[in-house]
């Protein structure tokens, strides 16, 4: 039940907005087409940029709501192709903060309409997560309101550099004749990253293609921390940096941060 507490995000009225995140989750371009299309609504031009799934269905429970509440990644290596309802990715929520709202989801867990292996109303449910976020939100939005919430392109937002073949079945784990595939993307193109698949960066290991660039990305950015945090610290901020940063292990992936593979390796934040 602890992962209720993300429902919180709703309660944080003094925000237009509220982005959620994991905490092995990276941000790499900024959202700002999500929110303008949020605060500027059906006739903002942003909403041409958002890259959702299925671009090409034109169906109303596809695209994107003239008044968005939410937007949401959805983990279909969690489910088996063709599941009709999958559940939402839980490490990823951007929502519009709304106590009636959250009020709402409270009834709704305390009611306790969940069914083992069946899910939420008989029909959310039967994956990992299913009880708590991954299908309570899913239910939410797909069922109890539909066409408040979008769901966006997994191989951009919340990436997780996955392959869109289940090996077992050959088939594409969305449902479709014809699926994208997430781990060919450049890293340049993606809007956020969400370390799960590829593995944590602090284990200082690098899984082959799309993973070890993003993995890369994270240890730039805590280059790019030390580096603002230190300087501050003038004259001797850059020897810090360069007293932390002084791993060997692969240092033109790791940029001095490990001292080789594994937790033991990892040279961490200096607090």
């Amino acid at each position: 039940e602890k992962e209720y507490i993300k429902l919180y995000s709703y309660t944080l009225t003094d925000h237009p907005i509220v982005v959620h995140l994991d905490l092995d989750c990276l941000i790499l371009k900024p959202f700002d087409d999500l929110f303008d299309a949020m605060l500027d609504g059906p006739e903002s031009p942003a909403r041409e940029r958002i890259k959702l799934m299925f671009p090409h269905d034109t169906s109303v429970e596809k695209s994107l709501p003239s008044h968005i509440n939410a937007y949401f990644t959805r983990d279909y290596n969690m489910v088996n192709p063709g599941k009709k309802h999958v559940g939402v990715q839980g490490g990823f929520l951007v929502v519009r903060p709304n106590l009636d709202v959250f009020e709402e989801y409270r009834s709704i867990i305390l009611e306790g309409n969940f069914r083992p292996g069946a899910g939420w109303g008989g029909q959310y449910g039967g994956y990992f997560g299913a009880q708590q976020i991954q299908g309570l939100c899913a239910y939410y939005y797909d069922h109890l309101h539909p066409g408040e919430a979008a769901e966006l392109n997994r191989c951009y937002f919340n990436a997780m550099a996955d392959k869109p073949i289940q090996q077992s079945s050959g088939k594409c784990r969305t449902g479709e004749d014809v699926c994208e595939d997430c781990s060919t993307k450049d890293v340049s193109d993606l809007y956020s990253v969400h370390f799960t698949l590829c593995q944590k960066p602090w284990l200082c290991r690098s899984p082959p293609g799309l993973c070890t660039k993003m993995h890369h990305e994270w240890f730039r950015m805590r280059k790019d921390m030390d580096d603002s945090h230190f300087q501050q610290q003038q004259p001797e901020g850059k020897e810090e940096v360069d007293q932390i940063a002084c791993g060997n292990y692969r240092p033109e992936q790791f940029l001095g941060y490990c001292n080789g593979a594994g937790n033991t390796g990892y040279i961490p934040v200096k607090v």
